[in-house]
Protein backbone atom coordinates (compact mmCIF):
# COMPACT_ATOMS: atom_id res chain seq x y z
CA UNK A 1 0.00 0.00 0.00
CA UNK A 2 2.59 2.47 0.88
CA UNK A 3 4.17 1.30 -2.33
CA UNK A 4 1.15 2.65 -4.38
CA UNK A 5 0.88 5.95 -2.42
CA UNK A 6 4.33 6.72 -3.35
CA UNK A 7 3.98 6.22 -7.01
CA UNK A 8 0.95 8.01 -7.19
CA UNK A 9 2.90 10.53 -5.31
CA UNK A 10 5.58 10.57 -7.65
CA UNK A 11 2.81 10.68 -10.30
CA UNK A 12 1.31 14.04 -9.28
CA UNK A 13 4.45 15.82 -8.89
CA UNK A 14 6.41 14.59 -12.25
CA UNK A 15 2.82 15.93 -13.27
CA UNK A 16 2.46 18.94 -11.87
CA UNK A 17 5.76 19.94 -12.17
CA UNK A 18 5.62 19.29 -16.21
CA UNK A 19 2.68 21.71 -16.25
CA UNK A 20 4.59 24.59 -14.62
CA UNK A 21 7.13 23.64 -16.99
CA UNK A 22 4.86 24.20 -20.04
CA UNK A 23 3.63 27.51 -18.44
CA UNK A 24 7.16 29.34 -17.70
CA UNK A 25 8.08 28.16 -21.57
CA UNK A 26 4.96 28.50 -23.46
CA UNK A 27 4.19 32.15 -22.65
CA UNK A 28 1.38 31.47 -20.36
CA UNK A 29 -0.10 33.67 -17.82
CA UNK A 30 2.88 33.68 -15.52
CA UNK A 31 5.61 35.07 -18.27
CA UNK A 32 3.37 37.35 -20.39
CA UNK A 33 3.30 41.16 -20.02
CA UNK A 34 -0.18 42.85 -18.73
CA UNK A 35 -2.15 43.82 -21.64
CA UNK A 36 -2.11 47.60 -21.72
CA UNK A 37 -5.77 49.14 -22.50
CA UNK A 38 -5.93 52.56 -23.88
CA UNK A 39 -9.45 54.58 -24.31
CA UNK A 40 -8.82 55.25 -28.46
CA UNK A 41 -11.07 58.90 -27.53
CA UNK A 42 -8.51 60.31 -25.10
CA UNK A 43 -4.92 58.18 -25.20
CA UNK A 44 -5.39 57.05 -21.64
CA UNK A 45 -3.94 54.34 -20.50
CA UNK A 46 -6.93 52.60 -18.12
CA UNK A 47 -7.23 50.81 -15.03
CA UNK A 48 -10.10 48.26 -16.09
CA UNK A 49 -11.04 46.95 -19.58
CA UNK A 50 -13.57 49.19 -21.10
CA UNK A 51 -17.16 48.64 -21.68
CA UNK A 52 -17.82 47.11 -24.91
CA UNK A 53 -19.72 49.85 -26.51
CA UNK A 54 -19.62 53.98 -25.23
CA UNK A 55 -22.90 55.98 -24.18
CA UNK A 56 -23.88 58.56 -25.57
CA UNK A 57 -25.97 61.16 -23.82
CA UNK A 58 -28.17 64.02 -25.40
CA UNK A 59 -27.84 66.85 -23.24
CA UNK A 60 -29.40 69.76 -22.76
CA UNK A 61 -27.69 73.35 -22.53
CA UNK A 62 -30.79 76.06 -22.65
CA UNK A 63 -31.26 78.05 -19.75
CA UNK A 64 -32.09 75.83 -16.12
CA UNK A 65 -30.80 72.92 -17.40
CA UNK A 66 -26.96 74.46 -16.44
CA UNK A 67 -25.25 73.45 -15.00
CA UNK A 68 -25.50 69.82 -16.06
CA UNK A 69 -24.28 66.77 -13.99
CA UNK A 70 -21.30 64.49 -14.36
CA UNK A 71 -20.59 66.56 -17.89
CA UNK A 72 -16.89 66.43 -16.68
CA UNK A 73 -16.61 62.45 -16.89
CA UNK A 74 -17.62 62.57 -20.35
CA UNK A 75 -14.25 61.63 -22.64
CA UNK A 76 -15.69 63.90 -25.41
CA UNK A 77 -19.01 66.38 -25.79
CA UNK A 78 -19.85 67.70 -28.87
CA UNK A 79 -21.23 70.97 -28.91
CA UNK A 80 -24.18 71.48 -32.24
CA UNK A 81 -26.59 73.89 -33.18
CA UNK A 82 -30.27 73.43 -32.92
CA UNK A 83 -33.24 75.24 -33.51
CA UNK A 84 -34.28 77.95 -31.24
CA UNK A 85 -30.90 79.31 -32.48
CA UNK A 86 -29.38 77.42 -29.62
CA UNK A 87 -27.21 74.39 -28.83
CA UNK A 88 -27.51 71.06 -27.60
CA UNK A 89 -24.84 68.64 -26.34
CA UNK A 90 -23.79 65.21 -27.37
CA UNK A 91 -21.65 63.65 -24.32
CA UNK A 92 -19.36 60.55 -24.85
CA UNK A 93 -18.45 58.18 -22.01
CA UNK A 94 -16.18 55.40 -22.08
CA UNK A 95 -13.20 55.70 -19.79
CA UNK A 96 -15.25 56.96 -17.07
CA UNK A 97 -19.21 56.47 -16.59
CA UNK A 98 -20.83 58.86 -13.93
CA UNK A 99 -23.69 57.30 -11.19
CA UNK A 100 -26.23 59.84 -13.34
CA UNK A 101 -26.83 61.41 -16.35
CA UNK A 102 -28.71 65.13 -16.95
CA UNK A 103 -30.60 67.41 -18.16
CA UNK A 104 -31.61 65.17 -20.77
CA UNK A 105 -32.86 66.05 -24.20
CA UNK A 106 -34.33 65.25 -27.22
CA UNK A 107 -32.48 63.53 -30.51
CA UNK A 108 -31.84 65.13 -33.90
CA UNK A 109 -30.61 63.13 -37.30
CA UNK A 110 -27.35 64.13 -36.74
CA UNK A 111 -27.03 63.02 -33.39
CA UNK A 112 -27.86 60.01 -34.52
CA UNK A 113 -25.00 59.98 -37.52
CA UNK A 114 -22.63 60.43 -34.52
CA UNK A 115 -23.89 57.75 -32.21
CA UNK A 116 -23.12 55.39 -35.48
CA UNK A 117 -19.42 56.81 -36.04
CA UNK A 118 -18.57 55.66 -32.32
CA UNK A 119 -21.10 52.30 -32.49
CA UNK A 120 -22.87 53.77 -29.14
CA UNK A 121 -25.45 53.03 -27.10
CA UNK A 122 -27.60 56.17 -27.32
CA UNK A 123 -29.60 57.71 -24.13
CA UNK A 124 -32.16 60.52 -25.01
CA UNK A 125 -35.44 62.22 -23.79
CA UNK A 126 -37.57 62.48 -26.90
CA UNK A 127 -36.99 62.94 -30.47
CA UNK A 128 -37.78 64.71 -33.75
CA UNK A 129 -40.05 62.93 -36.71
CA UNK A 130 -37.38 61.87 -38.64
CA UNK A 131 -34.49 61.11 -35.59
CA UNK A 132 -37.49 58.91 -34.41
CA UNK A 133 -37.45 57.19 -38.06
CA UNK A 134 -33.78 56.54 -37.58
CA UNK A 135 -33.43 55.37 -34.62
CA UNK A 136 -36.41 52.62 -34.86
CA UNK A 137 -35.18 51.88 -38.49
CA UNK A 138 -31.81 51.19 -37.62
CA UNK A 139 -29.52 48.91 -35.53
CA UNK A 140 -28.20 51.49 -33.69
CA UNK A 141 -29.23 50.78 -29.34
CA UNK A 142 -30.79 52.95 -27.69
CA UNK A 143 -33.33 53.82 -24.74
CA UNK A 144 -35.91 56.85 -24.65
CA UNK A 145 -37.61 58.31 -22.29
CA UNK A 146 -40.50 58.21 -24.88
CA UNK A 147 -40.79 53.81 -24.86
CA UNK A 148 -38.35 53.74 -21.56
CA UNK A 149 -40.51 56.43 -18.72
CA UNK A 150 -40.38 54.65 -15.83
CA UNK A 151 -36.35 54.44 -16.08
CA UNK A 152 -36.63 58.45 -16.08
CA UNK A 153 -37.00 60.70 -13.22
CA UNK A 154 -37.46 64.54 -12.79
CA UNK A 155 -35.55 66.35 -10.21
CA UNK A 156 -36.74 69.18 -8.46
CA UNK A 157 -34.46 72.20 -8.84
CA UNK A 158 -34.65 72.36 -12.41
CA UNK A 159 -37.85 73.62 -13.96
CA UNK A 160 -39.45 70.88 -17.20
CA UNK A 161 -38.23 70.25 -19.71
CA UNK A 162 -35.03 70.92 -18.78
CA UNK A 163 -34.82 68.28 -15.63
CA UNK A 164 -35.01 64.65 -17.07
CA UNK A 165 -32.63 62.71 -15.38
CA UNK A 166 -31.30 58.91 -15.32
CA UNK A 167 -29.11 56.48 -13.34
CA UNK A 168 -26.96 54.65 -14.76
CA UNK A 169 -27.55 51.43 -12.51
CA UNK A 170 -31.24 51.76 -14.62
CA UNK A 171 -29.44 52.44 -17.68
CA UNK A 172 -27.00 48.97 -17.82
CA UNK A 173 -30.09 47.04 -16.42
CA UNK A 174 -31.64 47.64 -20.05
CA UNK A 175 -28.63 46.96 -21.72
CA UNK A 176 -27.47 43.50 -20.09
CA UNK A 177 -31.38 42.59 -20.81
CA UNK A 178 -31.06 43.44 -24.28
CA UNK A 179 -27.37 41.86 -24.45
CA UNK A 180 -26.13 45.26 -26.21
CA UNK A 181 -22.37 44.87 -25.12
CA UNK A 182 -22.23 41.18 -26.30
CA UNK A 183 -20.45 42.24 -29.18
CA UNK A 184 -17.35 44.63 -28.61
CA UNK A 185 -17.82 47.13 -31.06
CA UNK A 186 -14.50 48.99 -33.04
CA UNK A 187 -14.49 52.39 -34.33
CA UNK A 188 -11.06 54.61 -35.08
CA UNK A 189 -9.73 56.24 -32.45
CA UNK A 190 -7.71 59.89 -32.70
CA UNK A 191 -3.94 60.70 -32.70
CA UNK A 192 -1.98 61.63 -29.77
CA UNK A 193 1.21 63.69 -28.90
CA UNK A 194 3.87 61.06 -27.68
CA UNK A 195 2.12 57.94 -29.32
CA UNK A 196 4.89 57.03 -31.18
CA UNK A 197 4.22 52.91 -31.11
CA UNK A 198 4.02 50.40 -33.55
CA UNK A 199 0.50 50.51 -34.11
CA UNK A 200 0.93 53.76 -34.84
CA UNK A 201 3.84 53.83 -37.35
CA UNK A 202 1.14 51.15 -39.76
CA UNK A 203 -1.26 53.21 -39.03
CA UNK A 204 0.49 56.82 -40.48
CA UNK A 205 1.44 54.35 -43.50
CA UNK A 206 -1.71 52.82 -43.69
CA UNK A 207 -3.38 56.45 -44.08
CA UNK A 208 -0.75 57.25 -46.76
CA UNK A 209 -0.12 60.35 -45.32
CA UNK A 210 3.06 61.55 -47.23
CA UNK A 211 6.40 62.73 -46.32
CA UNK A 212 5.34 66.46 -45.91
CA UNK A 213 5.82 67.67 -41.99
CA UNK A 214 2.86 68.36 -40.12
CA UNK A 215 2.11 72.08 -40.41
CA UNK A 216 3.72 74.47 -37.66
CA UNK A 217 1.00 75.12 -34.75
CA UNK A 218 0.50 79.01 -33.48
CA UNK A 219 0.28 80.36 -30.34
CA UNK A 220 -2.72 80.96 -28.97
CA UNK A 221 -4.39 80.98 -25.33
CA UNK A 222 -8.18 81.62 -26.20
CA UNK A 223 -10.86 80.98 -28.59
CA UNK A 224 -14.35 82.14 -28.33
CA UNK A 225 -17.33 80.81 -30.25
CA UNK A 226 -20.65 82.50 -30.97
CA UNK A 227 -23.80 81.13 -31.66
CA UNK A 228 -26.85 83.26 -32.31
CA UNK A 229 -28.52 82.40 -28.91
CA UNK A 230 -25.61 80.79 -27.15
CA UNK A 231 -21.58 81.93 -26.40
CA UNK A 232 -18.77 80.09 -24.83
CA UNK A 233 -15.17 80.65 -24.37
CA UNK A 234 -12.59 78.01 -23.56
CA UNK A 235 -8.97 79.57 -21.95
CA UNK A 236 -5.62 77.75 -21.59
CA UNK A 237 -3.83 77.39 -18.28
CA UNK A 238 -0.12 76.32 -18.98
CA UNK A 239 0.49 75.04 -15.35
CA UNK A 240 -2.07 72.31 -15.98
CA UNK A 241 -2.08 72.16 -19.94
CA UNK A 242 -5.62 72.35 -19.66
CA UNK A 243 -8.55 74.34 -21.20
CA UNK A 244 -11.09 76.31 -18.86
CA UNK A 245 -14.95 76.68 -20.38
CA UNK A 246 -16.92 79.93 -19.52
CA UNK A 247 -19.98 81.16 -21.02
CA UNK A 248 -19.92 84.45 -21.42
CA UNK A 249 -17.66 84.99 -19.16
CA UNK A 250 -18.66 83.34 -16.36
CA UNK A 251 -17.15 80.02 -15.09
CA UNK A 252 -19.04 76.67 -16.84
CA UNK A 253 -18.98 74.18 -13.77
CA UNK A 254 -20.38 70.34 -13.11
CA UNK A 255 -23.42 70.60 -11.16
CA UNK A 256 -22.07 67.37 -8.97
CA UNK A 257 -18.45 68.23 -8.71
CA UNK A 258 -19.21 72.01 -8.52
CA UNK A 259 -15.82 72.61 -10.22
CA UNK A 260 -14.62 74.16 -13.80
CA UNK A 261 -15.05 72.12 -16.92
CA UNK A 262 -11.94 71.85 -18.16
CA UNK A 263 -10.62 69.55 -21.43
CA UNK A 264 -7.17 68.96 -23.26
CA UNK A 265 -8.09 69.72 -26.42
CA UNK A 266 -10.83 71.87 -28.48
CA UNK A 267 -12.14 70.32 -32.05
CA UNK A 268 -13.46 73.13 -34.36
CA UNK A 269 -15.70 71.07 -37.00
CA UNK A 270 -17.00 73.66 -39.91
CA UNK A 271 -20.56 72.77 -41.04
CA UNK A 272 -23.45 74.05 -43.23
CA UNK A 273 -27.05 73.44 -41.99
CA UNK A 274 -30.17 74.62 -43.50
CA UNK A 275 -33.31 75.19 -41.77
CA UNK A 276 -35.91 72.44 -42.56
CA UNK A 277 -39.42 73.13 -41.39
CA UNK A 278 -41.78 75.63 -39.46
CA UNK A 279 -39.83 74.93 -36.14
CA UNK A 280 -36.70 75.93 -37.44
CA UNK A 281 -35.26 72.27 -37.16
CA UNK A 282 -31.82 71.93 -38.85
CA UNK A 283 -30.54 69.16 -41.53
CA UNK A 284 -26.66 69.32 -40.74
CA UNK A 285 -24.63 66.07 -43.68
CA UNK A 286 -22.07 64.75 -41.48
CA UNK A 287 -20.39 63.34 -44.65
CA UNK A 288 -19.65 66.76 -46.38
CA UNK A 289 -16.20 67.33 -44.92
CA UNK A 290 -14.75 71.13 -44.46
CA UNK A 291 -12.77 73.23 -42.89
CA UNK A 292 -11.53 72.27 -39.15
CA UNK A 293 -9.32 73.48 -36.77
CA UNK A 294 -7.77 72.22 -33.60
CA UNK A 295 -6.93 74.06 -29.93
CA UNK A 296 -4.01 72.10 -27.88
CA UNK A 297 -1.54 72.89 -25.66
CA UNK A 298 -1.59 76.88 -26.04
CA UNK A 299 -1.44 76.65 -29.73
CA UNK A 300 -3.67 76.41 -32.78
CA UNK A 301 -3.68 73.84 -36.20
CA UNK A 302 -5.54 74.62 -39.33
CA UNK A 303 -7.09 72.05 -41.66
CA UNK A 304 -10.13 69.98 -42.58
CA UNK A 305 -12.30 67.25 -41.50
CA UNK A 306 -13.27 64.16 -44.00
CA UNK A 307 -16.00 61.39 -43.30
CA UNK A 308 -15.97 58.37 -45.56
CA UNK A 309 -18.88 56.46 -43.54
CA UNK A 310 -21.15 56.73 -41.15
CA UNK A 311 -19.85 53.56 -39.23
CA UNK A 312 -16.05 55.08 -38.18
CA UNK A 313 -14.81 58.48 -36.72
CA UNK A 314 -14.24 61.62 -38.59
CA UNK A 315 -10.94 61.95 -39.94
CA UNK A 316 -9.33 65.43 -39.09
CA UNK A 317 -6.07 66.64 -41.27
CA UNK A 318 -4.10 70.00 -41.07
CA UNK A 319 -3.45 71.80 -44.51
CA UNK A 320 -0.74 69.14 -44.96
CA UNK A 321 -2.31 66.16 -44.72
CA UNK A 322 -1.22 64.65 -41.69
CA UNK A 323 -3.58 63.91 -38.76
CA UNK A 324 -3.93 66.04 -36.28
CA UNK A 325 -2.31 64.57 -33.22
CA UNK A 326 -4.27 66.00 -29.69
CA UNK A 327 -2.95 65.91 -26.51
CA UNK A 328 -4.07 62.83 -24.27
CA UNK A 329 -7.10 63.64 -22.11
CA UNK A 330 -10.46 64.71 -22.88
CA UNK A 331 -11.66 67.31 -25.75
CA UNK A 332 -14.95 68.98 -26.48
CA UNK A 333 -15.89 69.29 -30.38
CA UNK A 334 -17.26 72.58 -31.41
CA UNK A 335 -19.35 71.82 -34.52
CA UNK A 336 -19.93 75.07 -35.94
CA UNK A 337 -22.41 76.12 -38.75
CA UNK A 338 -22.56 79.83 -40.73
CA UNK A 339 -24.29 81.11 -37.71
CA UNK A 340 -21.52 80.82 -35.52
CA UNK A 341 -18.60 83.27 -35.38
CA UNK A 342 -14.83 81.69 -33.94
CA UNK A 343 -12.32 84.48 -32.77
CA UNK A 344 -8.98 83.66 -31.39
Amino acid sequence: MKKLTGIIVALVVALTGGALMLTGCGGGSESAEPEVIVNPITGEECDEELPARPIQVSIDNVGEAIPQSNISYADIVYEFPVEGEQTRLQAIFYGDIPEIFGPIRSVRPYFVDLADMYSTIYVAHGWSGTAKKKLQNGSLPYINAMENDADFYRVSDKAAPHNSYIEWDKVKEIIDENGWWDEKASFRGFKFKGDESEAAAESETADSESETEAVEPEKCDKVSFVYKGSACEFTYDPETDLYTRTVKGAPYIDKETGENVTVSNILVQKVTSEVLDEKGRLSIDLMAGGDAMLFTGGEVITGTWTQKNLHNTTIFKDENGKKFRLTKGKSWVEVTDQTCTISY
